[in-house]
Parts: C-alpha cells; structure tokens; sequence
C-alpha cells in the first residue's frame, strides 16, 4: 500500500513539474549570404551582434539588414574584405529576420539598396 501511495506521490509531483515547465527557442548564429555571393552577414545570438562583411569587390557595398516589424539596413561602404560590426541591442526571446544585399550608396539607408539580391533568414534574440 505504501508502494502505490508513493507512486501516485511520484507521479503527481512529475505531472506538476511538467505542467510548470516551459520550453523557450534556442537561440543560434547563423550565417546568410546575398543572393549573388558579393555581401555576407554573420550573426552572433549571445550579445546581438551583426558582423556585415563586403565579400567581392564587384563595386557594390555589403548590407546588412534586420527586421523586427520595422526594416533596418547598415551599410558596410568600406570595399572588399572588411568587415562592418553591429551591435543591435534586441529584445530578449524573440524571432527576427536578418538578411544580406548589396547597394550603392545614395546617401539614405534605403537609397540604393539591390532588392534583387537580398536573402533572409529567421533568427532568435537570446
């Protein structure tokens, strides 16, 4: 008899802790390329970090972009090979879209921009 009231025990506190637990989205990094290969985009999950990265010197600038119900675009102007950091300071726990294009600048982060090269993908925020 003591046996099965310690099961039942066992068993209720299991039920308990399962119902009060939850599962969150993992955050990753990921890394995204534009369309065409020329701009590449690295994002570090812990600590929200963009790393845009001009990657062929084809006289296009490498953009990196998020968005999160607004679209962002930062610019990396500097030419093949460098890379433009960005902290973006994101809510905890959320999914975005980061992207990688390329533009040529017209002085407005939107002026510019080559839509057909950019490529996006989903992300979490840690």
């Amino acid at each position: 008899m003591k046996s099965l009231m310690r099961i039942a025990f066992i068993g209720a506190i299991a039920t308990a802790v399962a119902a009060t637990t939850t599962t969150t989205a993992v955050a990753e990094d990921a890394e995204i390329y534009s369309f065409n290969g020329g701009a590449r985009v690295h994002w570090v999950a812990y600590g929200d970090d963009m790393y845009i990265t001009d990657e062929v010197a084809n006289g296009h600038s490498a953009v990196g972009t998020y968005q999160l119900g607004t679209q962002y675009f930062y610019w990396n102007r500097e030419g093949q090979g460098f890379t433009r950091y960005v902290n973006l300071n994101l809510p905890e726990h959320v999914t975005f879209s980061i992207g990688a294009m390329e533009g040529d600048w017209e002085g407005t982060a939107t002026g510019g921009l080559l839509w057909s090269t950019i490529t996006t993908k989903d992300v979490n925020s840690t």
